[in-house]
């Protein structure tokens, strides 16, 4: 009777265990039953993970004073287009300075502006941009991608 408890006890010891780290994938966690919506559906995990679309440039951020200096335009001053990108379909060209994106103005120091307007847009989505090359401001249409093919 002693060695019927004792397997008895370790076996639970054991399935105690693997369930704590997540051996054993057939039985589901507490965790998971815990998590119900409302009307007491489980809620399913989503494995995708959310990620921003891109435009496909590399840029540099000139604020005011440097605009200044150099005889320029506040902005995010192109310094490459990844090929394929949304950004070269459109007819973006290293050198032009990206100054205003979906109405809203890019400048000052930080260096994130245009990256924080893009990942506030899902794929997709078609964006004005106004850039600047050769003293002339031009309207240029992007469609946003998840990923460069």
């Amino acid at each position: 009777m002693k060695k019927l408890l004792l397997i008895l006890f370790g076996a639970i010891v054991v399935f105690i265990i693997t369930l704590k780290f997540g051996l054993l994938s057939y039985f589901p966690s507490s965790k998971q039953n815990a998590e119900k919506l409302p009307n007491g559906s489980p809620v399913a995990e989503i494995s995708q993970v959310d990620r921003p679309p891109i435009i496909g440039v590399y840029y540099r951020m000139i604020d005011k004073q440097t605009a200044d200096q150099n005889n320029l335009i506040e902005g995010a001053y192109v310094t490459k287009i990844i090929k394929g990108s949304p950004a070269e379909k459109a007819g973006i060209q290293d050198e032009d300075i990206i100054v205003e994106f979906d109405g809203k103005a890019i400048g000052g120091t930080d260096k994130q502006t245009l990256t924080n307007f893009v990942s506030e847009k899902s794929p997709g989505e078609k964006v004005l941009l106004k850039i600047w090359r050769n003293n002339i401001i031009r309207d240029v249409t992007v469609i946003l991608k998840l990923e460069v093919l």
